[in-house]
């Protein structure tokens, strides 16, 4: 049976140690994120994992706040617009990493080009955002318990896009690395490469007349998607697969708990929260960490690039 404290707009005072915890670790594992990206530089982390764990800080500074001032209203909005809306900037991550796989292995092996790829799903997670941070701001203005409802509900609508994206990445991730493993292309392979040796002259070209070789092509096979799907993009697609079971089980109860409403059985339960919001994001931030992308699928101008 759970206590319900009526003035406390969570229903329940949330606990001290633990938001304190939260705050440490969601710290440490943004700090780790900063530090990898700069020495990868890859630059495209700043504005994806480094932003959401910093929406997961902020989050969990207000809960904190909240901790010591259950009545404040900025601290109650603080964490939940941050806490729902900073995992968008990570799923936007896990978008680019899975286009960059497919272009490593075989764009030969995915219905969607890696072009379409990320168009499509970082479109879906923009538009995710923006619905969440409208959700969020229309139920932090919000002066009656009604308009603070249907706040909440324009911020389940942007959760519901977020997961619906989720979903489709995920068949299609399923489908590529099926085809990969089957080495059964969707489409043509590109040309086979080939090897040209170069024209030959006599050694004197002085002489009155010249001999000349045919060009001698050597056509390579195709290397197959199975082939180049190499133990670094393999211990990365590891590490991808966990945290896209750790943010959709969030993006799951995220939902349940605001369609519920903000006096539900789901909303009031400090434990779910921190069980099913709290550590998920997090272990998906350090699964992210230790299956850094600058270790396995650097490329360019990045450090460690393989390609």
């Amino acid at each position: 049976m759970v206590n319900i404290i009526e003035d406390s707009a969570y229903g329940f005072i949330p606990t001290l140690w633990i938001c304190a915890l939260f705050l440490v670790l969601y710290s440490l594992t943004t700090a780790a994120h900063l530090g990898q990206a700069t020495y990868y530089r890859m630059w495209w982390l700043f504005p994806t994992m480094v932003f959401g764990g910093i929406g997961e800080i902020l989050g969990w500074t207000g809960r904190l706040w909240s901790s010591q001032n259950y009545h404040s209203d900025k601290a109650f909005y603080m964490n939940i617009c941050c806490t729902i809306i900073a995992p968008s900037f990570m799923t936007a991550a896990m978008f680019i990493i899975m286009g960059r796989i497919i272009n490593l292995v075989g764009a030969e092996y995915s219905r969607l080009r890696p072009r379409t790829y990320s168009i499509l799903f970082i479109t879906a997670d923009l538009i995710s955002l923006v619905v969440q941070a409208v959700g969020g701001a229309a139920a932090a203005s919000a002066e009656t318990p009604e308009a603070a409802e249907r706040g909440a509900n324009i911020m389940v609508a942007g959760i519901i896009v977020q997961m619906a994206a989720v979903t489709i990445y995920c068949i299609v991730q399923v489908d590529f690395l099926w085809h990969v493993w089957t080495d059964r292309p969707v489409r043509p392979r590109s040309a086979p490469t080939s090897v040209v040796t170069p024209l030959s002259d006599l050694e004197d070209p002085s002489k009155t007349f010249t001999v000349e070789k045919e060009p001698v092509s050597v056509e390579k096979e195709p290397v197959s998607g199975r082939t180049r799907l190499t133990s670094n993009i393999r211990n990365m697609l590891i590490g991808l697969v966990i945290a896209t079971v750790f943010i959709y089980v969030r993006s799951i109860y995220r939902t349940i708990e605001l369609l519920g409403g903000w006096k539900g059985k789901v909303y009031i339960n400090e434990k779910l929260f921190n069980a099913l919001d709290g550590m998920p994001i997090f272990m998906a931030m350090f699964v992210l960490n230790v299956f850094h992308p600058g270790r396995f699928i650097a490329i360019g101008k990045e450090r460690n690039a393989v390609a």
